[in-house]
């Protein structure tokens, strides 16, 4: 095979065999599927690189030979737009358009077809590294003993896609038509690989539609810089085009003059459908929802309503698997599915057809609430209605997998205690504050307990075997304890009541941590006569009795935390560390 790497830097000869200079770079003038390689640039000691035609080659096996001598040799001038394998495409970032991803370029791939070289693919492993040190040789054969072998990763250059910079001279800017018959989610994953300037390029490349439909796939803070750096007009073209609740999350991280901006230039009745979305708080129903949705009067007949269907749904509508019945006044009636609506006979009102009791969210409903409803009901759409039942918007079942998915990882991040630090943007210092409650609280417990193992200075052989047998008791506490804070904490999060959980712990869970604290306590006693050479009866019974407390109270201090209020999620590792060492400690003191 052969490649870039393989003729850079390579002798030309004329054909007489005089020395002429050396290959700095081959250029293209166009990117079609497989581009035609049309000169070499060929550099000269002491003098300027001239650009000689790849037809005036006639060999290229070690050093380049040409078909003609220096003084027949024929030099041109190069397009301004010509395309330089080096300077524009080597190491830099292309689009992997099978692969959905942003790969770089470490080596080019070319073939003679029909007495032309093409560039045919981009080599993007470390194959391609090596070959550009002189090292892919040895590393190959030093592979070969050990009977492995050096990865192929070479993309065929029809599947790669070229980014616009601004260090390129020539754009590669070909019409990106393969970049737009990806699905928008995976053109948002490519986007989010790219750096920030990279990232706006390609945007620009990428037609309004085809980006309007790719941004609510981006965080809304990238979805706001790229609207920042693409200009107000384009901007606003594109946001109405986005579904009303997707353009409100992308201007609301904005400032209040630059969402203005774009609004204004909006056609009126959709930047109204996205200022009513915004005067609502991101995190409660209004402002998850969206304003498209189909509504028909209870009035209305069957046939009237197919009628509107049909005008509606294309347009006005995000989805129409419920159909919603309203009042004269708006407000939420009741609602039906399709399958109701075509099999009522064509004079039967709606009203007379759709079910009546309605699962609805208030527009100042916690975001998570909304979710929780989702789960509960199986919905795939919620109405969302104000104070008065006036219907004002849906919240689509994509959202709420949305904020599901932000809940948890939140939960993560404050059951590592880190509160909200995945969601917050802060600086050193306010992530550092987050932190210092955990810190402050496990040193806090930790101070107590050496406090506590100071009595024991004068009985060395006691304080020796509490410390042996103090990792098996913090260990297996905080495994046991953590276990039941888990099933406590989903219990709770499917809206089980105090009695529901208590009688699931001790119909299922309290018996198995028994039983386990049993399992453990016999070899801690086992543990504890070969390593503290302490009485194994008594210890033994201690550390069982210590690790069911442990695993108790673990159970139960979620339900304390929900009582009061607070986050459940907050009985996390140091707090069951904290925990284990409150009790571990002067049980086992006393068993010694």
């Amino acid at each position: 095979m052969l490649f870039l790497a393989h003729i850079l830097n390579r002798p030309v000869r004329d054909a007489a065999g005089a020395r002429l200079g050396w290959v700095e770079d081959l250029v293209l003038t166009g990117l079609e599927l497989f581009p035609r390689i049309e000169y070499l640039v060929l550099a000269r000691r002491g003098r300027g690189a001239v650009f000689v035609p790849w037809d005036a080659v006639d060999e290229i096996n070690g050093a380049l030979r040409l078909a003609a001598e220096r003084e027949a040799l024929a030099t041109v001038p190069v397009d301004p737009d010509a395309i330089f394998l080096r300077r524009d495409i080597l190491d830099k970032q292309v689009v992997d358009i099978n692969g959905r991803r942003v790969v770089r370029v470490n080596d080019l791939q070319l073939a003679t077809l029909n007495n032309e070289l093409r560039l045919i693919g981009a080599d993007i492993g470390v194959g391609g590294l090596l070959r550009r040190l002189n090292l892919e040789g040895p590393v190959r054969g030093a592979l070969r003993r050990l009977n492995g072998r050096l990865p192929e990763r070479v993309i065929p250059w029809n599947y790669v896609e070229g980014l616009e910079t601004e260090w390129a001279s020539v754009r590669l800017n070909v019409s990106h038509r393969r970049l737009h018959e990806l699905p928008p989610t995976d053109i948002a994953d490519i986007l989010q690989q790219l750096q920030p300037f990279d990232r706006e390029e390609l945007a620009r490349a990428i037609d309004d539609e085809t980006l309007a439909d790719t941004l609510p796939y981006l965080e809304e803070a990238m979805q706001a810089a790229l609207l920042r750096a693409m200009g107000d007009d384009r901007a606003s073209d594109i946001v109405e085009m986005m579904p009303p609740d997707d353009a409100a999350d992308a201007l609301g991280e904005l400032t209040d003059a630059q969402a203005e901006r774009i609004l204004h230039l909006m056609e009126p009745a959709d930047a109204e459908d996205v200022r009513a979305l915004l005067r609502y708080d991101e995190d409660t129903a209004g402002g998850l929802m969206t304003t498209e949705f189909i509504a028909l009067p209870e009035a209305m007949t069957a046939a009237a309503a197919i009628a509107a269907l049909r005008h509606l749904a294309p347009e006005d509508a995000e989805t129409i698997y419920y159909i919603y019945v309203t009042d004269a006044a708006g407000r939420l009636r009741g609602v039906l599915s399709l399958r109701d609506l075509l099999t009522a006979a064509e004079e039967t009102p709606v009203g007379a057809i759709m079910r009546g009791e309605v699962v609805s969210a208030r527009v100042g409903d916690d975001q998570e609430t909304v979710a929780h409803l989702f789960t509960r009901y199986h919905l795939l759409a919620l109405p969302v209605v104000d104070d008065e039942e006036v219907l004002r918007g849906i919240v689509t079942v994509d959202d709420a997998l949305d904020v599901l998915h932000e809940e948890a990882e939140e939960d993560l991040s404050r059951a590592a205690g880190a509160v909200e630090e995945s969601a917050v943007l802060a600086s050193p210092w306010a992530l550092s504050a987050l932190r210092l409650p955990w810190l402050l609280g496990t040193a806090a417990a930790g101070l107590l307990v050496a406090l506590y193992l100071q009595l024991y200075r004068e009985a060395p052989e006691r304080l020796t075997s509490l410390l042996v047998l103090l990792p098996l008791v913090l260990l297996l506490g905080v495994q046991l304890g953590g276990q039941g804070a888990a099933v406590t904490q989903v219990a709770l999060a499917e809206e089980a009541t105090v009695g529901e959980i208590l009688r699931g712990h001790l119909r299922r869970l309290w018996p198995v941590g028994l039983g386990l604290s049993v399992l453990a306590a016999l070899l801690g006693a086992v543990y504890a006569w070969l390593g503290a050479r302490a009485h194994p009866g008594p210890v033994g019974a201690v550390i069982a009795l210590a690790l069911v407390l442990e695993m108790l109270v673990g159970s139960l201090l979620p339900l304390l935390l929900h009582r009061l209020r607070w986050d459940p999620v907050l009985v996390s590792r140091p707090a069951l560390a904290v925990l284990a060492l409150l009790l571990g400690v002067p049980l086992l003191a006393w068993a010694l």
